[in-house]
């Protein structure tokens, strides 16, 4: 049996999500055996799903899964992934297109060795200089990336993402301040459960706060463990994404932003506004020197505000 599944979510991902598996695979994950990890890739309805060439390299702890009757939302995909899930422990990554640091899974495992019951939170950011939400305005496309993926040695050594990476909208001071959302959290099928799994009713294409949400109800209940990986994270590949092929700050024809279309529907499932909390987790693991120049500009920011 596996040690822990990872769930991807992925909708018109060909390029990016055979990239993504190979960063959750062993020996790229250091310290995992091949056998302790397996990935779950939902394919969610995609126009060009995965070419079966490419599938056929995966090997036989991943599992390519269509889901029936795939919505714009990626939740009850996640949801069905955990259900399918083999491991005692799961990874729901919301977005097939994030590529992970080597340490991730082996951190997140001994992190809820140390601390069961634990949800064990990972930080985001994304490739390129600066947010893709901003770089894409200047330019920042899928070639451009491919090329700066190729200019370091990332399949050997994936901490060097570190270098060629900027902090997302969710996380601006990466490891030193609050963040929004984990796209890579750790945590026991039970706790999954306890939590509740990621709810349906945000149905807006790309789930909308979905995953925020999912994060918040964490915060909210004091009786999980709250911990955060240091110097581990996921980096997003440049995609047609709902939130980082244009800014959510973004006017459209009625007046409102993205963002203010979210939060609207949050309001109405939740029945209160959305907004940040601030809860302190106990920080987990080590920084490595890839990592330095990111760390040192994150906590710069956090110092300024």
């Amino acid at each position: 049996m596996p040690k822990i599944s990872v769930i991807l979510v992925c909708y018109d991902m060909a390029r990016e999500v055979p990239r993504t598996v190979q960063s959750f695979l062993a020996p790229y994950q250091r310290k995992m055996a091949p056998e302790d990890i397996e990935i779950l890739v939902l394919e969610n309805g995609s126009n060009t799903p995965i070419p079966q060439s490419i599938r056929n390299e995966w090997g036989p702890m991943v599992r390519y899964i269509n889901v029936p009757n795939p919505s714009s939302s990626p939740a009850s995909a996640l949801n069905l992934g955990v259900r399918m899930a083999r491991a005692p422990v799961v990874c729901p990554v919301i977005d097939g297109a994030r590529m992970a640091s080597p340490g991730l899974l082996h951190h997140g495992l001994k992190a809820l060795n140390d601390h069961p019951g634990a949800f064990v939170a990972s930080v985001g950011f994304h490739l390129g200089s600066e947010r893709q939400q901003i770089a894409a305005t200047k330019g920042y496309n899928q070639e451009v990336e491919d090329e700066l993926l190729e200019s370091v040695d990332w399949k050997n050594n994936g901490y060097r993402l570190f270098e060629i990476a900027a902090t997302a909208g969710s996380a601006k001071g990466s490891w030193y301040g609050p963040i929004s959302e984990s796209n890579a959290p750790i945590m026991t099928k039970e706790t999954y459960n306890k939590i509740g799994g990621y709810e349906p009713a945000f149905n807006i294409p790309g789930g909308g706060l979905v995953n925020l949400d999912f994060f918040r109800r964490v915060m909210t209940d004091t009786t999980i463990p709250y911990l955060l990986l240091i110097g581990e994270g996921t980096f997003h590949q440049y995609h047609s994404g709902v939130t980082t092929s244009k800014t959510v700050r973004d006017v459209e024809a009625d007046g409102k932003t993205t963002f203010d279309r979210y939060a609207d529907q949050f309001f109405e499932i939740r029945g209160e506004p959305f907004k940040v909390l601030k809860r302190r987790p106990t920080v987990y693991g080590t920084l490595r020197p890839e990592s330095f120049k990111l760390s040192r500009s994150s906590l710069d920011l956090i110092l300024e505000e």
